[in-house]
């Protein structure tokens, strides 16, 4: 009984090694080239991103941009986070583990974090539920959000300076509104003509 249990699991192996699944993390995540005519395949690489630092931690990922440096940006959702996930944070502290990390993040093709900045602040207002990120050819990053109150765009430097804000929160009149977006949660600049366009507005930028 135990050969014959033997022999099944060989089987086994050496069938999922000529299907290429044995070992899914010996590739890297790169696009296979076409074969006839077939769209590329993608692995995933479960070790990308590297481990965060200072015991953050994510919340919901709500929108990704690739730049012109192949570099990925995210931004995520801190407020998604339970108390459990956010002990560290809590007065007393619940657990040495986590802290939300910021809502923008920037890591490079290896998955390395490059900085995270982003959250309320004074001067603009921030999304209730952060949605879309977008890096323009100039490298500004566009934010968005999707809460029923979210009526603005929000556009920053690479390095979380603010610059624009289009829209005001609450403020909305629906898709016909020229001052106010309607719940944007995506971002898009053309690069020639320098238009923002999201899914409820278009617009010249600043």
């Amino acid at each position: 009984m135990i050969r014959k249990l033997l022999l099944v699991g060989v089987s086994l192996i050496v069938l999922l090694a000529g299907l290429g699944l044995a070992n899914p993390f010996s590739h890297h995540v790169t696009a296979q080239p076409p074969a006839n005519g077939l769209a590329p395949r993608f692995l995933v690489d479960p070790f990308w991103p590297k481990p965060l630092p200072n015991r953050w931690i994510l919340g919901q990922v709500a929108g990704v941009a690739v730049d012109a440096q192949d570099h990925v940006w995210i931004i995520q959702r801190p407020k998604t986070l339970s108390e459990d996930e956010k002990g560290a944070t809590l007065n007393p502290p619940r657990s040495e583990c986590c802290i939300p990390a910021p809502p923008v993040m920037e890591f490079d093709s290896e998955g390395n974090l490059m900085q995270a900045w982003g959250g309320p602040s004074a001067g603009y207002d921030w999304p209730e539920n952060e949605h879309g990120i977008f890096v323009d050819s100039q490298n500004n990053v566009w934010l968005a959000g999707n809460a029923e109150k979210d009526a603005q765009i929000l556009k920053f430097t690479r390095d979380g300076r603010f610059q624009m804000q289009i829209g005001k929160p609450g403020m909305s009149k629906g898709d016909a509104d020229t001052q106010n977006l309607n719940r944007p949660a995506d971002v898009r600049v053309d690069p020639a003509t320098n238009e923002l366009s999201s899914p409820t507005a278009t617009a010249t930028t600043a």
